[in-house]
């Protein structure tokens, strides 16, 4: 069974907190505009260096983010199993 952690989702919701948009991200990340739609929803995180990078220009670790819903996850797995 995959599961998946939204990356797109919390990176949309940080720039929410944030009031700034997906464009703004894309111009900080030298991107055009129209790329800020791919940034928050069409981007695969395949890229670990893409990631640092948004977390550097929003101030946010990302990767705690998703260190803690992994843990989440891992914890509910665990707790079905037994």
């Amino acid at each position: 069974m995959a599961q998946t952690i939204d990356i797109g989702q919390m990176i949309l919701d940080e720039l929410k907190r944030q009031n700034r948009s997906s464009a703004w991200l894309a111009k900080q990340l030298g991107n055009c505009r129209t790329n800020g739609h791919k940034i928050t929803h069409e981007k695969k995180f395949n890229d670990i260096h893409f990631l640092i990078d948004v977390s550097l220009i929003l101030n946010h670790n990302f990767f705690r983010d998703i260190t803690e819903t992994l843990d989440e996850k891992m914890n509910t797995n665990s707790v079905q199993s037994e």
